[in-house]
């Protein structure tokens, strides 16, 4: 009876933290002398008894922290304390990573966590490199999706399948069926304006909207590696279409910068009146009252957030727990925290219109093809080759 009563809780109190020993068996008391009353005092069905227990438990949770989420099974958690760490290769901030990090290791202590820090490109090259060289250093690898390389990972083995449980709280078109990879967050590509420099009337509302000549003449922020907005916008027009597109952008005399949060910050400086950029990173601004809005410039295209296992993890049980982890309710509330847009379905991103109202197109993971249209957005920009 307890345990279908605290199935049916909603959220943490359905579950168990994996230190709760004496957590269970002070609610088990709590059960027996609760569930002895009401059947010696009171005569209610069992809808009426999961109510009763819901406040039980929420008033005996309020005592003190003594639940975490639970992560993993006791036999996974076993054997990761014993492995004692993992090697983590993320595209987020080193600050951002840890505010994930040290919880873990403070939760699944004696654990460890070693992070390395790069831009997509670096770290998708670093890892083809290592395991060239049969050097299996790496235990998890985020962030690389945009560069193409999934499927040549999938075939290497350089990525491995791993279905956690929690990846059932994730839509379908943000994991892969297979479980080599799966969207921890997500970035809408949308465009940014400066609400000084830009009146309501005048904002744009399509694409063609960006090719008026008011817009003509370094008043357009894009990044030099936005190979995805290209990409699947080209797929999405028609390649004649697209082409004509984006060859007649290229008129208006873009300026081409890495990184969207800095291109976002010199438009909320007013340096230049619009940037396309990640949705998120925008809100964040919004939301502290800067002089910055956004519009879904629609299709949106949005770049999944990928997470993947290696193919050979040196500290597989570790890798298993820290994706549970990342994954977990808990982590993804974080993650909304934070200005991200979570995967998870049951975490409204904050606020919800970052991916709800507009029509979106992901960007394709599984294409080997990206280096053509990596191609022809330097040729028709003018950017030289990296």
């Amino acid at each position: 009876m307890l345990t279908t009563v605290l199935s049916r809780l909603p959220g943490e109190f359905g579950r168990y933290s994996a230190r709760g020993f004496y957590l269970r068996f002070i609610v088990d008391l709590l059960y027996f002398y609760v569930e002895s009353l009401l059947d010696r005092f009171l005569s209610v069905g069992v809808q009426m008894k999961i109510k009763l227990w819901r406040l039980a438990v929420l008033i005996f949770y309020g005592f003190g922290p003594f639940a975490q989420a639970q992560v993993g099974n006791p036999e996974l958690i076993a054997q990761a304390k014993k492995e004692g760490a993992l090697v983590w290769y993320t595209t987020i901030s080193v600050l951002e990573a840890k505010e994930f990090a040290d919880p873990f290791e403070k939760q699944f202590s004696p654990i460890k966590v070693e992070i390395f820090r790069s831009g997509a490109g670096v770290l998708a090259n670093r890892i083809s490199s290592e395991y060239q060289a049969r050097n299996y250093r790496v235990d998890i690898v985020q962030g690389i999706s945009s560069r193409g390389v999934i499927p040549a990972f999938k075939r290497k083995e350089i990525i491995g399948r791993y279905n956690s449980p929690e990846y059932k709280f994730v839509a379908s078109d943000l994991k892969d069926k297979e479980g080599y990879w799966s969207a921890m967050t997500v970035n809408t590509i949308v465009l940014a304006y400066n609400t000084r420099m830009v009146k309501p009337a005048d904002v744009p509302k399509t694409y063609d909207d960006l090719l008026k000549p008011m817009w003509k003449g370094k008043k357009i922020l894009n990044d030099t590696e936005n190979f995805a907005w290209f990409d699947e916008l080209l797929k999405y027009w028609g390649r004649d279409k697209g082409l004509a597109y984006f060859r007649k952008l290229a008129q208006q005399d873009q300026v081409f910068q890495r990184g969207s949060r800095g291109r976002v910050q010199l438009v909320v400086a007013g340096e230049c009146p619009f940037t396309i950029a990640y949705g998120p990173h925008i809100q964040s601004y919004v939301t502290r009252g800067a002089p910055i809005d956004w519009v879904p410039l629609e299709p949106v295209i949005f770049v999944r957030d990928t997470v993947s296992v290696a193919g050979k993890p040196p500290h597989p049980a570790s890798t298993k727990l820290f994706v549970d982890f990342l994954f977990s309710k808990e982590s993804q509330l974080k993650l909304r925290e934070m200005n991200r847009i979570p995967a998870r379905v049951d975490v409204e991103p904050d606020p919800p219109r970052l991916f709800r109202g507009f029509k979106r197109i992901p960007q394709d993971i599984e294409q080997e093809n990206l280096s053509e249209s990596i191609n022809l957005f330097r040729e028709i920009f003018g950017l030289p080759a990296s």
